[in-house]
């Protein structure tokens, strides 16, 4: 799966050559035709009313993109949803739930009856309810109801035109910003860069894995799109490490020098490595797995054995794949987490302002 992954990514990169390469891209262009034609449609039913936008009787917070893939959205709905109980408002989560699966039988190394997103956010929001389902009018009738929410907080929602919100943020992220210029399949975008126009505010992310003129130029075009809105850019800043069911924690100079074997199944696999990296850890190697991907005993098993091949001190995972694993394969390195909150690096009193003026109503 993640074979394919490459190769896909390789040819609408452009980055394969050849005549196969290049009738591969002809056809996926052709294939994006009916894509754009059903997405505007149903913009079209949308705005002319022919589909109904309900509202809620609470103040709706959306945080989306418009690419596949990871672009940082979940640490940013942690962070908003922490300012907003730092506010003393009452905050619920609204998440579609992918990678939802059946719980596992017994004895298997996860248990998959909630996605790993939604584990990820019981796990650093304890206080503040997570609810899950493909209705967002459902789940936030839901949230009001039983938990007396007064803010929600739509993770993934910037297409989920079902709903009415009073804030609608776009995450850009830095390392891949406009999914190779072209909507699905020929490119990653989900919507045409115009759908930036509907955004009230634009988070760049991973702002310090990019160099600067980089960022310069990600952030203009986002500017050429969208004219005047706040421009916010962040870092998904590491804080510590911690050993996979002991919980004992590592300051970061933990990695200084050490050697590790990571693996992840992120929308955005090359973030971790680099991180990794730049805390002065030697990456004997990464293993990257699909987005949402469910580790069975023999994944666990695969990877601390090779990782032992490797010479690895250690076996490096991030906190949206550990929440799955029960335990870790034994016979091999242990288990080591990299916990991150993400940083707000420029513009945080525009985003403290938007969240702000959406509380006052």
């Amino acid at each position: 799966m993640v074979k394919s992954l490459e190769r896909f990514l390789g040819y609408i990169s452009g980055e394969r050559r050849g005549v196969l390469a290049g009738l591969v891209r002809a056809g996926l262009t052709v294939l994006s035709g009916p894509y754009w034609l059903a997405w505007r449609t149903r913009l079209a039913l949308y705005n002319n009313g022919l589909l109904m936008c309900r509202e809620l009787d609470a103040r709706a917070i959306s945080v989306g993109n418009i690419t596949t893939g990871g672009t940082g959205k979940s640490p940013l709905v942690v962070w908003i949803a922490r300012w907003l109980q730092a506010h003393k408002v009452r905050v619920a989560v609204l998440s579609r739930g992918y990678g939802e699966k059946p719980r596992r039988p017994e004895g298997e190394a996860t248990h998959a009856a909630e996605s790993d997103e939604t584990l990820l956010f019981r796990r650093q929001l304890p206080d503040v309810p997570c609810l899950v389902g493909a209705s967002r009018y459902e789940t936030g009738l839901r949230a009001i109801a039983e938990h007396g929410a007064e803010c929600l907080v739509l993770d993934d929602g910037f297409q989920h035109l079902a709903l009415g919100r009073d804030l609608d943020i776009v995450v850009v992220d830095s390392l891949q910003p406009f999914g190779y210029g072209r909507l699905l399949p020929r490119g990653l975008l989900r919507e045409p860069l115009g759908a930036l126009r509907r955004a009230d505010l634009v988070v760049l992310s991973r702002c310090d894995l990019v160099a600067k003129d980089q960022l310069r130029d990600v952030a203009s075009r986002v500017r050429g799109v969208c004219g005047a809105r706040p421009i916010v850019e962040c870092v998904h800043r590491a804080t510590r490490f911690y050993r996979h069911g002991t919980g004992e924690e590592q300051p970061l100079g933990w990695a200084a020098g050490r050697k590790v074997y990571a693996f992840s199944a992120l929308g955005s696999p090359e973030a971790f490595p680099r991180t990794l990296r730049a805390l002065g850890a030697q990456v004997l190697h990464h293993e990257a797995f699909r987005d949402h991907h469910w580790y069975c005993e023999g994944d666990l098993a695969g990877i601390a054995r090779r990782a032992a091949e490797a010479g690895a001190e250690a076996v490096v995972a991030t906190e949206k794949d550990a929440v799955k694993i029960r335990a870790f394969a034994e016979g091999g390195p242990p288990l080591h987490v990299l916990a991150v909150e993400l940083a707000v690096t420029r513009g945080e009193e525009l985003l403290a302002g938007a969240l702000a003026a959406v509380v006052r109503g």
